[in-house]
């Protein structure tokens, strides 16, 4: 099962297909260029990746479990 990093208000559904980034540090990066946090929340997703472009945020992953990381 792969895993994959995302930042959203809600959970991830399971089922569902969510773009992502590779790894926790590269979403924290980008996350901080954008400026204050606000409400969004970190999510860990395990599943099956659909597609990957390769780029540090072009994973596109089919949501098994998603956990909440800080």
């Amino acid at each position: 099962m792969a895993k994959a990093y995302r930042f959203d208000d809600d959970k991830p559904r399971t089922g569902s297909t969510v773009y992502a980034f590779r790894s926790l540090s590269a979403l924290k990066q980008f996350a901080q260029a954008q400026g204050p946090q606000g409400t969004m929340k970190y999510w860990e997703i395990s599943g099956t990746i659909i597609e990957d472009d390769g780029t540090p945020d072009g994973i596109q992953i089919k949501v098994e479990r998603a956990i909440q990381v800080k």
